[in-house]
């Protein structure tokens, strides 16, 4: 049985639509099939082994044995594909499947893509088999998957709670808590919604960048099918969060970045694309780089809707201000001049073109045909008495210029794609950053807050509230606090608690790293903590961990006995010699395909459910939370 097995994965390889990332696509073999493609039946038939076993001769014509083939590719030793009813490459197609040149509306389309990816990432050291539950097959599953989720380990911490480094009750949840959720952030973000739907102004992400060879303490090795499933899984609930006016900037290398940006196309509408974003991250050449050397991130901003939103201008560099002078020793002091015209014509706007007089020549002067004034007639008026038009040293330019102080409003600059590393800093800065505090060895792959502090200016205002759901250490949420910005962040990795709070604790101290001086921090602020409450979600954790079929064993034991399993499932079978025969891998895909998706963590319907035994106090500030009566 296993040399036929091998032979026919061997034959499969040679047709790109029955294997992904070298895997075979068990559902799409079947389905070949059983519609008799003519593809797989021409592989079958190179291997006398395999014409064997699922052909019969009838009549001097071969009859393919489909039902019999379909049980042998069902076997357990096929590992699991997706359930999915997609493509089963990645590939820009219709919604259809359609490839490009068959269709003008492109989507983008990989395996699993109408899957739901749990992502639990609670391992550096080893990749691991996420969890899917598929939409079509299971869509049950998913909405109780997604249903808000109980709260526990609740904490206020401020500047009274870090000095005497004992937590307060929580209780009540205001709206101006700022909030740190350790628990699965696709989950969190669910949870999130029920509270913050359509309130975040701006949300900013540094996810994972699938490199598999980086210092990442995510699951930084999705295959690329994997990956996209689980960034679009994020993206749709992100954009619920988002208000009409609100942003979103996700940071990424090359390796992802460009799939991203059409992913997000199809989540948020092409046309609300902002732009792409280059972070000069580093700015020495890397010597050792095996072709080019990579100095730069991707941050790809994306609108909830573009027409209610404009970036907020940025104050003007000490560089950009030296070009402010006073050359006519105007008593409002220093100031630059700006075109008078704009790249409108005369066609499209006649308003705007009209003569103006040199008050110093008496000429009359008029714009291109094709460049008109800038400003219209009464607009132009106001400028003449407010004495801001330049018309040069001599009084006698050829066109007018506009004059704009240093003092004045107008002295700011649109922002731009490109930023330098000596603007907004780079990755050996924000090595330098967490190092002063104490909590680098922790994480190697924080951002420098001088970038987060020019995103946060950018697209919000003091007051505003910011989100990012892959907190890693902490930098978003310091500097939003910071920048008198209300804060929400998620973060499920075990070091929750060594890093990121442990960071927001320094910052209400009011520790003068990163921004501090330059906004001028001097500590105080606040913020809430709390986990989401574990129930089968543990038992996956110890499920992934387990090294040896006795553990595994244990486990199984434990979830029959206090586990909450699937409906569906013959515990019978577990009784027999199949189960321990199973390869350690497809053992664990067993067990945790066994536990209900509905109790991976607590339902917020179950809080009253004695079973779960929720503290009274968590009790209190999960209604809080929630907005339910006491």
């Amino acid at each position: 049985m296993q040399n036929l097995l091998d032979d026919l994965t061997a034959l499969l390889q040679a047709e790109q639509a029955f294997i992904s990332d070298g895997a075979i696509l068990k559902n799409a073999v079947i389905e070949a099939a059983l519609n008799m493609d003519a593809r797989l039946l021409e592989l079958l038939m190179q291997s006398d082994a395999i014409m064997a076993h699922f052909f019969t001769e009838v009549a001097g014509a071969l009859v393919f044995d489909k039902v019999k083939f379909q049980d042998f590719v069902s076997n357990k030793a096929f590992l699991p594909d997706s359930y999915t009813a997609f493509k089963n490459r990645i590939g820009l197609t219709d919604g259809k499947g359609d490839y490009l040149s068959q269709s003008r509306d492109v989507v983008l389309a990989w395996p699993y893509k109408d899957c739901v990816l749990e992502g639990g990432m609670t391992k550096e050291d080893r990749g691991r088999n996420e969890v899917f539950w598929n939409m079509t097959l299971a869509p049950d599953d998913i909405t109780r998957l997604f249903e808000p989720k109980v709260l526990t380990g609740w904490e206020r911490w401020d500047a009274e709670a870090v000095a005497d480094g004992k937590a307060k009750l929580v209780g009540e949840v205001s709206e101006d808590d700022n909030l740190l959720i350790k628990g699965n952030n696709l989950l969190a973000l669910h949870s999130l919604k029920a509270r913050y739907a359509g309130k975040v102004k701006l949300i900013y992400i540094d996810p994972p960048y699938n490199t598999g060879n980086d210092g990442f303490r995510y699951n930084d090795r999705f295959n690329h099918s994997a990956w996209m499933t689980f960034m679009r899984n994020r993206l749709e609930v992100a954009k619920e969060l988002l208000s009409r006016d609100g942003t979103v900037f996700v940071n990424l290398d090359d390796g992802e970045a460009h799939y991203c940006k059409v992913l997000m196309d199809e989540v948020f509408g092409r046309d609300n694309f902002i732009g792409n974003i280059v972070w000069e991250k580093k700015f020495s050449p890397q010597n050792d780089a095996q072709y080019i050397s990579d100095n730069h991130d991707h941050i790809l901003l994306f609108a909830r809707d573009r027409a209610s939103w404009s970036p907020n201008p940025l104050p003007l560099s000490d560089s950009q201000k030296s070009n402010y002078k006073n050359e006519d020793d105007d008593p409002r002091g220093a100031w630059t001049s700006a075109d008078y015209t704009c790249s409108q014509s005369k066609s499209a706007r006649p308003n705007l073109y009209y003569p103006i007089i040199n008050p110093n020549t008496g000429k009359e002067i008029w714009p291109s045909e094709t460049r008109v004034w800038g400003y219209d007639p009464e607009a132009h008026k106001r400028h003449v008495e407010e004495g801001v038009i330049w018309w040069g040293k001599n009084g006698n330019n050829s066109k007018p210029r506009l004059k704009k102080f240093l003092t004045s409003e107008d002295a700011t600059v649109v922002p731009k794609t490109i930023f330098a590393h000596s603007e907004v800093g780079s990755t050996q800065e924000s090595r330098r950053e967490l190092n002063a505090l104490g909590l680098l060895g922790q994480f190697e792959t924080s951002k420098p807050e001088r970038l987060l502090q020019r995103i946060v200016y950018i697209a919000s205002k003091p007051g505003d509230l910011v989100l990012d759901f892959f907190s890693g250490s902490g930098t978003t949420p310091s500097v939003a606090m910071k920048m008198d910005r209300r804060w929400l962040a998620v973060e499920q990795m075990d070091y929750v608690l060594d890093l990121p709070v442990s960071r927001l604790k320094k910052v209400i101290e009011g520790e003068q790293g990163g921004i501090s001086k330059a906004v001028e921090w001097q500590g105080g602020g606040s913020f809430v903590y709390a986990e989401l409450a574990a129930s089968n979600s543990a038992f996956a954790c110890r499920i992934e961990a387990a090294p040896d079929m006795a553990v595994l064993q244990i486990i199984h034991a434990d979830m029959q006995a206090t586990g909450y399993l699937r409906y569906d499932v013959d515990l019978s079978a577990f009784n027999t010699d199949d189960f321990p025969a199973l390869p350690l891998d497809d053992a664990k895909r067993v067990l945790i395909d066994c536990l209900d998706a509905n109790h991976l963590y607590v339902n917020l319907g179950s809080l009253g459910d004695a079973d779960f035994d929720i503290s009274d106090e968590d009790t209190r500030a999960t209604r809080s939370f929630y907005g339910l009566d006491q």
